[in-house]
């Protein structure tokens, strides 16, 4: 994944680093300044398959919701060797971080923490995966649907008959049940016919 040899930083200097605004600004945002000056913030971690720790990022401008904390980053750092070796990444882009001085700096009215970091690699971004139910799950929903849809018809028809022969619960109640039961079959039967249908 990394096409330059580069030195990258160790988890042991940035959780020093980091531990700094500890106290007074546990709860700001971490943050990363990219040379073009964009602006990405920290949204996971997770070692990469040469077991460097991946900083995964993603690009933020004025709001900064789901970007996590300075508690949040040492926190998942602390899980990591002090020697692994950090990087940034997102946007299809691999970045180092800039660790000349001191590597965090507060930003000014912005409740952020961030560091400067310079691309130095390229990665595919793998496609969203989306869930898919397995045989063992359609199945039981077909059979939830199914016992649903019988239970609809069996108050439907117990609905008609008590209106018929003005038994059992008042006329407006059979009424009620009537529709919500011839509701509740239709719902039941288009969803097993389509889902059967469009696979």
């Amino acid at each position: 994944m990394k096409e330059i040899n580069l030195q990258l930083t160790p988890v042991g200097k940035l959780l020093k680093e980091l531990k700094k605004y500890e106290k007074e600004h546990w709860s700001d945002c971490v943050v990363a300044w990219m040379d073009d000056e964009r602006t990405f913030g920290v949204v996971g971690m997770g070692p990469d398959k040469d077991g460097d720790l991946q900083i995964v990022v993603e690009e933020v401008d004025e709001v900064l919701e789901g970007i996590w904390s300075v508690e949040d980053v040492i926190d998942s750092l602390e899980q990591s060797g002090k020697e692994t070796r950090a990087y940034l990444a997102g946007d299809g882009l691999s970045f180092a971080i800039g660790s000349k001085g001191d590597i965090f700096t507060e930003a000014d009215n912005d409740n952020m923490i961030g560091c400067n970091a310079t691309v130095f690699g390229e990665y595919e971004e793998e496609p969203e995966k989306k869930p898919v139910l397995t045989n063992k799950h359609i199945i039981y929903e077909d059979i939830a649907l199914t016992v649903l849809a019988l239970l609809g018809m069996t108050t439907f028809g117990y609905s008609i008959y008590g209106l018929v022969t003005k038994s059992g619960s008042a006329f407006v109640e059979h009424i009620l049940w009537i529709i919500a039961s011839a509701v509740i079959v239709v719902v039941c039967g288009l969803t097993l016919y389509y889902s059967h249908g469009k696979q």
